[in-house]
């Protein structure tokens, strides 16, 4: 004996509801939403503090490659600057500033090709805002200073 399929009225009304549940998703998260980030080149400046002289000189040379951390290369150093790292003296009870003999900060400044991701830029996972760490690594060197700026 054959049974045959009976098609009603809740059978319609399910179908319909999952067509448009899926024309929503569709016009939401579909082909549109595929679309490229923006990209652009961004120059940015990493402080690192308080490294002892003798490293400070050689840990980064302008035209090295920064790497992200998943090894990929990331962006050219364009300028390295030091300066004595400040410290507080004390003189007769008294609290000042001043310029350390034996340590300095690195100013890192370089240049790379960023992704716009909500209201920030990313370099490679990487979050180029002032006041975030960023990781520094070259084949001599990984370290970890503050962005201290972003031009694009």
């Amino acid at each position: 004996m054959e049974k045959r399929f009976r098609f009603n009225l809740l059978d319609l009304l399910v179908i319909v509801v999952l067509l448009a549940v899926g024309f929503v998703v569709y016009t939401r998260i579909g082909p549109e939403s595929a679309e490229p980030a923006e990209a652009r080149d961004v120059t940015f400046t990493v402080l690192v503090s308080r490294v002892p002289e003798v490293q400070a000189r050689n840990m980064f040379s302008v035209g090295d490659v920064l790497y992200s951390p998943s090894a990929q290369p990331a962006a050219e150093i364009v300028d390295v600057t030091l300066r004595p790292s400040p410290i507080v003296l004390e003189n007769s009870g008294f609290l000042r500033e001043g310029e350390s003999r034996y340590f300095q900060d690195v100013l890192v400044t370089a240049r790379g090709r960023a992704v716009k991701v909500q209201n920030h830029y990313e370099l490679r996972g990487q979050s180029l805002q002032i006041g975030r760490e960023f990781s520094l690594a070259t084949p001599r060197t990984v370290v970890r200073g503050t962005v201290v700026d972003v031009r694009w």
